[in-house]
This record gives structure tokens, sequence and C-alpha cells, in this order.
């Protein structure tokens, strides 16, 4: 595989240093996955597909064709028609067990939701409140009946330095952060609690370009880590560069799996539903 390359915002970044993934065992399996909107409509179709400790698996597909809600089925906060899902050593029937993103956490999966104002941070609180969102229950963060303030802002801190987010100021509403360092607490707070399973969404949307590259560069060391990556983008050069394997999605099925060199013609037939190599 020869070099790649990520064109954004008039800049290209380069992936030649990106070493060759050594996979693992499994570290996430899903299994004929069924999802159903409100409405009745099957967003996610009898979905399956593994991904191993030690890899980065993208999933590429235009917006609005099942990655969404693949992704939030996954993270607890979708409920599953059908489907099995296999983590930390546990097969889970999620349409028989719910499972809810609390317990999904304590499975050791972190999710960096593809809307972060949604989804991710509560943009009224100050950073160091954000840095612990979804957390705040872990007896790390308490003192006696109430939480340790001032040990949370140590760790705020803490985490503002290792991932250079500016301003670096702990008590500034998150509100007052560029998108590219909102996006630097989520991912703060999710890869520090060292999950073995890290659902990522979009992690580049809206963010600038240095923003986009410390990302990247974060994403690839966590899978040298041998951590399991999924990753979800729309950019199709994103999930090239990133990813050692490539699943897309169209009309919430998986039709097909490639190599991340495979030709942005072949992608893009794949993309449109057209299955068979690109002439």
């Amino acid at each position: 595989q020869g070099p790649m390359e990520f064109q954004g915002v008039g800049i290209v970044l380069s992936f030649d240093d990106k070493k060759p993934a050594e996979p693992k065992e499994v570290a996430l399996s899903v299994s004929n996955l069924t999802v159903t909107d409100s409405r009745g409509v099957q967003r996610v179709k009898d979905v399956s597909f593994d991904v191993r400790a030690g890899e980065i698996v993208g999933i590429a597909g235009v917006s609005g064709n099942g990655q969404s809600e693949l992704l939030e089925a996954l993270a607890g906060m979708r409920s599953v028609t059908a489907g099995t899902l296999q983590i930390a050593g546990e097969t889970i029937d999620l349409a028989k067990t719910p499972v809810n993103p609390a317990e999904m956490r304590q499975k050791s999966m972190a999710h960096v939701p593809e809307d972060r104002h949604r989804a991710g941070l509560v943009n009224s609180f100050a950073e160091y409140e954000n840095s612990i969102l979804g957390y705040h229950n872990d007896p790390a963060y308490s003192k006696g009946l109430f939480l340790d303030i001032a040990g949370i802002k140590r760790l705020a801190e803490a985490e503002i330095e290792k991932y250079d987010i500016r301003p670096p100021n702990p008590l500034l509403k998150t509100a007052s952060f560029s998108g590219g360092n909102q996006q630097k607490i989520v991912l703060a707070r999710e890869i520090e609690r060292d999950p073995e399973v890290m659902l990522v969404g979009q992690p580049t949307r809206g963010v600038d370009i240095g923003a986009i590259e410390f990302i990247h560069r974060r994403l690839i060391e966590l899978r040298d880590e041998g951590k399991a990556i999924l990753l979800v983008s729309v950019e199709l050069d994103e999930i090239r560069g990133m990813s050692d394997r490539v699943l897309v999605m169209f009309d919430g099925r998986v039709v097909g799996e490639r190599p991340p060199d495979a030709s942005e013609s072949e992608l893009g037939l794949l993309m449109a539903g057209v299955e068979g190599e690109a002439v």
C-alpha cells in the first residue's frame, strides 16, 4: 500500500508514516444488527462485521445510509430491533437486553459522537465539567457524598496540556472554545479512560486543520497501542487514509469490504449501491 493523503480545506495531510496494522483478537463483533426508527423505517439492515484489536475499520457511505444509526445503536443510544454484540468476552442480544451508554462504557467502549454539540458536550458547562461528562459517577471523582471538584479541575488541567486544548482554562465555558478544541475535549475525555474499543463518528467535522492532524495522529497511535477503532466519516479521503479495512454502507446494509487503497471510483460505485469492480 502506497502513501495515503487526506485533502481537507485546501491542505493535504500525509499518512506516509502510518505503519501497517497488526490486528490481534476480535474486540468487537456485530451480528445481524437491525435498527428501526420511530416511523417504522429500517435504518440498519442485518449488518455483521468484526473489529480487531490494533486496527481501524472505516465505514464509508453517503450521509443518511445508516452509519449514524449504527454507531448510536452500538453506543447504547438507540434501540435495536435485532442483532447481537460481542464485547469484553460477553455476548449481548441487543433486542432482548437493551443497553445504555453507561453500560457500554463499563464494557470498555468509548464513543466520540458525530455531533459533539448534541451528544458530546454541554456548551453551557465549564471545560472541567465536560471533561467528566458521562463518567461523573466514577468513584475516582467523588469525595464522600460530593464530587471532588478540585481533583476534577486538576485532571482537566492535565488533559488540557496533553491534548493542547486552547485556551488552557478549565473554568471557561465550552461554548467559548473553537470547534477543534471542543473536539479535543471530547477526545481527551474518552481516550483517557483507556477503552479497548472506540466508536468515532465524524472526528474532524467542523475542525481546523491543526486539530485535524492532531486527531488523526492520536487515533493512529491508539490503533498502534492495540485499541479497536470503528470510524465513521463522510470524508472518503479520511476513511481511506485512516482505515485498515473499509466497509461500505448503502441503504442500511454493508454492501462491500475493500482495502483502503481501493480506487475512489470503486468505492464510489459501492456507495451508490452499484456492486462489483469499477470499470
